[in-house]
């Protein structure tokens, strides 16, 4: 997938661009699945980082809410470097240690706790 996003972004796609009902941008749909490497692209990508690493869809989920209610333990370590906002809460008052937890991902559980969740 990787490759793919990497051809349109060189061709002038947005990575600000968001789905019509639920908000979400590609970097919200690459960390809900996990593609760590489709992740960093989209960031490298990014002219504001740290607004598109922080972008809320619209039940109020930022990329990292989805990759720790998944479990992708690559993709938190990515956007927390990238200084994703750690305590961030959703439409449900929801943070990602809250949606890690929940799902019993607790190796993502222990990265967010050591970024201060």
């Amino acid at each position: 997938h990787a490759s793919v996003v990497e051809k349109l972004l060189a061709e002038g796609a947005s990575v600000k661009t968001t789905t019509f009902r639920c908000r979400k941008t590609p970097l919200h749909l690459a960390a809900a699945r996990g593609h760590v490497n489709t992740v960093r692209k989209l960031l490298a990508k990014a002219t504001e980082k740290r607004e598109s690493v922080n972008a809320v869809d619209g039940g109020g989920d930022t990329p990292l809410h989805l990759a720790a209610a998944n479990g992708h333990v690559d993709v938190v370590v990515q956007l927390l470097a990238d200084d994703a906002a750690v305590n961030d809460v959703n439409h449900d008052g929801n943070t990602p240690l809250h949606l890690a937890a929940a799902n019993g991902h607790v190796v993502v559980v222990g990265k967010l706790l050591a970024e201060g969740a």
